[in-house]
């Protein structure tokens, strides 16, 4: 279960790479927006980009993941 407020994607255009979105809801309890943030353009207050290799969000990535990049810094 997401423990953030739910966003039911209709008419929005970043639905499918939005967390809020693809998060797995609670068939107990869940809170969605009541009116949807994002209507009409690709830019939304609430977007949080979701990563389907490793179901992180806001570019957060495990590890493990094939999207995370590594930097190596060297130091005298």
């Amino acid at each position: 279960m997401a423990d953030i407020k739910m966003c039911n994607g209709n008419y929005c255009e970043l639905r499918d790479t939005c967390y809020r979105y693809l998060a797995p809801k609670s068939k107990f309890r869940q809170s969605f927006f009541v009116k949807e943030p994002n209507s009409t353009s690709y830019d939304c207050d609430y977007y949080y980009k979701y990563c389907d290799k490793c179901n992180q969000y806001n570019g957060v990535h495990k590890l493990s993941c094939s999207t995370q990049k590594v930097t190596i810094v060297q130091t005298k």
